[in-house]
This record gives structure tokens, sequence and C-alpha cells, in this order.
């Protein structure tokens, strides 16, 4: 049920952020509407996801620090599935992030597979003519932690995410991921 605010929030944000980061010249603490761009890259073993990104702060407690983030990324991911073949795939994520964010961040964030989230039902209909035989495919899923630095409109993030990864055919062996985002802010 949640994907189904996300989505919309989420489509909007792509046609909404660059509008916005064109407009917006603050560069102290994070604001309330100030946007970044990001590169985020994790891994696990020889398993691995990277991808571009944006998000928008969408409010900010300028006394505490505490705020809510929406972003959405474009990742490409290798991972290894439990039958021992490497499997790759591409994934447009939407992301939650609540935290405490100034010099220095931490924060904990969920997101989905918003691919799987609006195309879920039309990515098999061809194979379900030749092929029944499949196991639970449900929507991809994450939830992390991640602390980072801040130095003007840079920042640098270590994370941490625990990872649901699978497809109507696979299913990823490993679940655990970390990495490192680094973000241009607006």
């Amino acid at each position: 049920m949640l994907h189904k605010f996300v989505v919309p929030i989420a489509l909007s944000m792509l046609f909404l952020l660059p509008q916005k980061a064109l407009s917006h010249d603050r560069h102290d603490d994070l604001a309330k509407g100030e946007v970044g761009l990001f590169y985020s890259y994790e891994s696990n073993g020889e398993d691995y996801i990277y991808g571009i990104g944006t998000g928008l702060t969408l409010f900010s407690d300028s006394s505490s620090g505490f705020a809510g983030q929406l972003l959405t990324t474009f990742n490409q991911a290798e991972v290894t599935a439990t039958d021992g073949y490497i499997e790759d795939y591409f994934a447009w994520e939407g992301i939650v992030r609540l935290g405490f964010f100034s010099n220095i961040s931490v924060y904990g964030e969920v997101g989905i597979d918003l691919t799987e989230a609006l195309f879920h039902d039309f990515r098999y209909d061809d194979d379900d003519y030749y092929d029944h035989h499949h196991h639970n495919d449900d929507i991809d899923a994450f939830a992390g932690v991640g602390a980072g630095i801040r130095l003007g409109k840079f920042q640098l993030t270590a994370f941490s995410r625990l990872r649901e990864i699978d497809s109507r055919y696979w299913e990823a062996e490993k679940e655990h991921f970390t990495g490192l985002q680094f973000s241009v802010n607006f």
C-alpha cells in the first residue's frame, strides 16, 4: 500500500526537481526545499548496486536539525542468486529518509523498487503463457541507516541497508549491503 503514495510523489519529483534546483540558491545548513544530486555505490562481496539520483528536503526544523527527505534513484545492480547464477537488473527506487541533518547527519530510511511497484503486473506476461512454475515475487524493498559529513554544498555519507531482492524466478543470496553516497546540494 505504501507504494501507492510513494510512486506519484516520485514521479512528480522528476519534473519539479530541475526547476527547484535552478531557483534555489541557499548554501548553508539543510533547509526545506533543498535539492541534492548524488551518486551511490553499495556492495556485499562481489554483489554491487550503483546509481545516480536526486532528493528533496520536504521539511526541516532549524533548531533541532530534524528533517524529512524524499529521494529517487536509478540503479544498476549485479547480485548472486541462491541458485548460484549472477543476475543483473535495473531499478528505479523511491526512498524516504528521516533524521538529523547538519554538518554531521544521522538518519534512517526505507525504500522500494518503483519499477516493480509500477510495472509488476506486466513484467512477466509473455512468460506466463509458457511457464506457470515460479515463486512469489514481492516488490523489492529495503530499510537502512546512514551517517554523513557535510562541507558546504558537498556531502559524503556511509550507509548500511537490509534489502529484499528477488524476481519471479530467482532470489538474491545476500541481503545486507553497505556503501557510500556522494551528494551535491543546491
